[in-house]
């Protein structure tokens, strides 16, 4: 509904309210995958961010889920912040930054 859509590797990556992540192949209009997060039981007001192969989505409650790119999109990584989240998580260089209601974090790739 808030969410704007994600167009990342040729698919359209869409999130709705209850975690429902759906990933659509751009050029013919066929769902590849659809899938509720684990834990993404909630309401989504940012939208779904990529880089580096990845496509990152959090709830308003503060769920983070990473999921690996692709057809079969799967579940890389997920934590939860405990607080509330509006804002569309930022990705500038190797960085991805999130901010909650109360924090602002800034996440980097061991290397």
């Amino acid at each position: 509904n808030v969410p704007s859509p994600l167009l990342y590797n040729g698919l359209l990556y869409l999130i709705k309210d209850g975690g429902i992540l759906t990933a659509v192949d751009a050029k013919t209009g066929e769902i590849a995958k659809q899938g509720r997060l684990p834990g993404g039981l909630d309401t989504y007001y940012s939208s779904p961010v990529a880089g580096a192969g990845h496509v990152y989505l959090i709830s308003q409650n503060g769920h983070l889920t990473v999921v690996r790119a692709g057809r079969e999109w799967d579940v890389a990584w997920s934590a939860s912040f405990d607080d509330q989240a509006y804002a569309t998580p930022a990705i500038v260089e190797d960085m991805v930054y999130l901010r909650t209601k109360g924090m602002l974090y800034a996440f980097r790739a061991p290397r």
